[in-house]
């Protein structure tokens, strides 16, 4: 494919039949490779005879098992931090992706490491966001939004605006989960006790943000509401949070445990799916319970719910202190003692769960 023409993007779209070689970039965080598939969806959809892989960072290369829009998943090896003995094997990744030929190259990650691979590639499209410092490795550069979508549509949307002809309005992320993992869920909860019993209400409590967590004390008061209409509480837990989840199950008590650990994030998606109701931080596992078709509440802080929450749709709801003055802030840091999560009351959040759970029962009968 030759060089495109800088004055008309639109020049390397072509024809449906069409079968360019494409590699998108997102190298990290769960949830913004979950938020990213719907962009390969849609470039699946426009060029169905496209090779598109997707590269990504461990562990999040285990969601993207069995995505049926991509072709192959590459699993980048990021270097420790001042290692020079990685160099050697940082170069041969380089080169391996350099050497698969790429026709496009769509950098949704949009960083300095993630610029370089996209310009080492030497595809004759380079697709990257226009706001960064190194814009200098795309030539193609989408604007930034002046309006906050929802992640996964605004991601299709930038690739609109570079001039591909992309369908927007399948934009709902959805995650496929392998059988062997459904059928170790399965076996998991039961040896949990929790089953025979109504309905799981997951829990999922961890943020790497400090102003995106609601206190554990608050979860385990949610947790004792709910369990006096019945409910089981499974509280879920990564790497270095089983402490958080054990404190919260044991404080709430008899009908409440801890998600055995998992081998990796698809057995963590087959736990998620065995539940009626995911109440969560602004995290990655409350991405991949949307795309799991999971209804979600989700507690909201500093975090903007036009960014994170799929528009329109009754099974994922948000709950926030709506009335204060700095809530929705987008800061790491808070100089207000993290007033938007410590002051959002146990019963408040209760009350949104119970209907959704109610509403939940009311359309399956």
């Amino acid at each position: 494919m030759s060089e495109p023409r800088e004055s008309s993007p639109a020049a390397t779209d072509g024809e449906a039949g069409i079968s360019p070689r494409i590699l998108v970039i997102m190298l990290r965080r769960i949830g913004d490779v979950i938020l990213t598939t719907p962009a390969a969806r849609a470039l699946r959809k426009r060029y169905p005879r496209a090779t598109i892989d997707f590269l990504t960072e461990p562990p999040c290369h285990e969601i993207l098992e069995n995505a049926p829009d991509i072709s192959e998943v590459l699993v980048y090896r990021r270097p420790g931090r001042g290692a020079f003995s990685d160099l050697p094997a940082q170069w041969r990744q380089l080169m391996e992706i350099r050497a698969r030929k790429y026709d496009w190259v769509i950098d949704f990650m949009g960083n300095p490491r993630s610029a370089v691979l996209t310009a080492f590639s030497a595809a004759p499209l380079r697709a990257g966001p226009g706001h960064v410092a190194h814009r200098w490795a795309y030539n193609r550069r989408w604007a930034q939004s002046p309006q906050t979508r929802y992640g996964a549509l605004e991601k299709i949307l930038a690739l609109r605006r570079i001039g591909l002809d992309l369908d927007a309005s399948d934009f709902f992320p959805k995650l496929q989960v392998r059988d062997e993992s459904r059928r170790w869920a399965q076996s998991a909860v039961a040896d949990s006790r929790l089953l025979p019993a109504p309905p799981l209400v997951g829990f999922v409590p961890a943020s790497r943000r400090r102003t995106r967590r609601w206190p554990a004390a608050s979860y385990a008061e949610l947790g004792r509401i709910l369990r006096k209409g019945g409910e089981r509480i499974l509280v879920f837990w990564g790497p270095g949070e089983e402490p958080l989840a054990r404190d919260i199950a044991s404080e709430i008590g008899e009908g409440a445990a801890i998600a055995p650990a998992t081998r990796n994030l698809q057995d963590l998606a087959a736990l998620m799916a065995r539940c009626r109701l995911i109440v969560t931080n602004c995290n990655g596992p409350k991405h991949m319970a949307v795309a799991l078709g999971v209804p979600t509440l989700t507690i909201h802080g500093s975090s903007d719910p036009a960014a994170w929450n799929p528009p329109g749709l009754p099974l994922h709801r948000i709950i926030r202190l709506e009335d204060l003055f700095c809530i929705g802030c987008r800061r790491n840091d808070c100089p207000y003692d993290l007033e938007c999560m410590r002051r959002l009351p146990a019963d408040q959040v209760a009350r949104v769960a119970r209907e959704m759970l109610n509403g939940l029962v009311a359309s399956d009968s």
